[in-house]
């Protein structure tokens, strides 16, 4: 269940207070999500979403719903933020920020067919938000080396070995000196988790896209490759060259990569799996999974990833 920390009824009358949404009637977690408290509340004008940020800052909540503010009028299918009676969006309950959501109907799915219609959705975002920085984005992760290190360095002492914890850090110090990310690489509002739980449905049609709470303001290609790890690439398997060709023909369908992007898909493909090994350093099973995802585009090469994935008629000049 998706709830950290329990409400009353007397405590959603005192936030209520607040909201001209009517009195309150009865509220349940969502199933959905593993990070922030989300609850379903019932009052006598409709349902809303309830949403906690346990482990966030008031500035980080801001960015999300500064972002969902705009994604909205702009036509996109999320949450709308809703407004309280002072004219903020963000509250405060024992010191830790919230806001309150549309409700937004629909159902998750696990359909390995849901790819295209993901990617077509991400497309759509990148388009809009291209160039867009929300306020307090400097809050938010930069899912570099950096952040990867950072991470790695701190869950690497959760590791009862201190030789394996050095010969992890060292394996992945060495691949991320390696990697080319360059800095005119298309810059907009990433989703940075496109995970199926974050996206519903009606019928077999995507109707909305959910929790921005990893949303950040960085290279659109992180998506791109994002979307790839989770919609092409087995957890246990290698890589579908076929189906991440066919997300990206969706994805493309709203936004063209920029010959640099198509140079250095592979790169950021390496970054997002570096990203998960930053997190769960101390997992033998996911490390080591990663690490021969890693090991597996490596072995290909930067040249010849691209091959596969573009085509040679495409190749950039400067391999």
């Amino acid at each position: 269940m998706a709830a950290k920390t329990m409400f009353t009824e007397e405590n959603f009358a005192g936030i209520l207070a607040d909201y001209d949404l009517g009195i309150f009637k009865e509220s349940g977690p969502f199933k959905q999500g593993a990070v922030q408290t989300n609850i379903l509340l019932v009052t006598t004008k409709g349902e809303f979403v309830f949403r906690y940020y346990e482990s966030r800052s008031e500035r980080y909540a801001r960015f999300e719903v500064d972002l969902l503010q705009y994604l909205v009028e702009h036509g996109y299918p999320c949450p709308a933020p809703i407004e309280n009676i002072h004219g903020g969006f963000i509250g405060a309950y024992q010191d830790k920020p919230f806001a309150l959501f549309a409700f937004l109907e629909g159902e998750h799915s696990e359909s390995e067919g849901n790819g295209e219609q993901i990617a077509q959705a991400i497309g759509q975002l990148h388009t809009i938000t291209i160039g867009y920085r929300p306020d307090c984005y400097e809050v938010r992760d930069s899912y570099d080396p950096l952040s990867c290190w950072n991470n790695a360095t701190s869950n690497a002492k959760k590791i009862a070995s201190s030789a394996e914890a050095e010969a992890r850090l060292a394996w992945l110090r060495a691949e991320l000196d390696i990697l080319e990310l360059p800095e005119d690489l298309p810059k907009g509002v990433c989703h940075c988790d496109t995970h199926h739980s974050n996206f519903l449905y009606k019928g077999d049609k995507l109707v909305a896209v959910l929790d921005f709470d990893d949303a950040s303001y960085i290279y659109l290609l992180y998506d791109v490759a994002n979307m790839l790890f989770f919609w092409a690439w087995p957890d246990k398997g290698n890589l579908s060259f076929d189906k991440a060709r066919e997300l990206l023909r969706a994805y493309e369908q709203y936004r063209k990569l920029t010959t640099t992007e198509m140079k250095h898909l592979y790169d950021v493909l390496k970054m997002v799996i570096f990203m998960g090994i930053g997190w769960f350093m101390d997992d033998d099973e996911d490390y080591f999974n990663s690490k021969r995802k890693v090991e597996l585009l490596g072995s290909m090469g930067r040249e010849a990833f691209y091959n596969r994935m573009f085509g040679q008629s495409n190749k950039p000049a400067n391999f």
